[in-house]
């Protein structure tokens, strides 16, 4: 049962290009680092008393479910009954995962600056997608911002502007507005 008890989560759904960002990833996507609940990458696993792991935000919202139906507090995995509610942060997990993310990004950099470099033959898509690339970085934290600087994409980016092809110039100044 890996839903809320009206078969609805989203808890931070999933876009079309973080999907096509965790496709690119250098190292799979482990099982472990997945909610049950809501399929995505954990930013805060808990676990419950029975050992399962599962996204705070997401865990909680299946509670909160239990308590407004009426029913005892259960484990959307086993559907056993739980004596306590209580969240216990998995901490080496989330490290884990963490270290996991920032060596992906920075093969995922790579790649981008590849791909940017003058003189590069990738193709028109291999740099929209470095493009939209260094857009998902920046949009997923402000600090990552100083991170594409200090790769020297910047300049690359800039360069992209005297493409031949209007798809990428316009890729480009979408992406230096981020």
């Amino acid at each position: 049962m890996a839903g809320s008890l009206d078969g609805s989560y989203d808890i931070g759904g999933q876009s079309d290009d973080n999907y096509l960002f965790e496709k690119l990833r250098v190292e799979p996507i482990y099982d472990a680092f997945r909610c049950p609940l809501t399929k995505q990458v954990m930013r805060d696993p808990v676990a419950l008393e029975n050992g399962r792991t599962f996204e705070r935000e997401a865990i909680e919202k299946w509670f909160r479910e239990c308590r407004e139906s009426g029913r005892k507090p259960i484990c959307p995995l086993t559907l056993s009954e739980l004596r306590s509610m209580e969240l216990n942060p998995s901490v080496g997990l989330r490290n884990t995962i963490e270290e996991w993310n920032a060596r992906n990004e920075a093969a995922q950099l790579d790649m981008a600056h590849r791909s940017l470099s003058p003189g590069s033959q990738e193709t028109e898509s291999d740099i929209l997608q470095a493009l939209k690339f260094v857009q998902h970085l920046c949009q997923k934290k402000g600090s990552n911002k100083h991170v594409i600087r200090n790769a020297e994409l910047t300049p690359m980016v800039v360069h992209m502007l005297n493409n031949s092809s209007r798809r990428v110039r316009c890729k480009a100044l979408e992406t230096l507005n981020k």
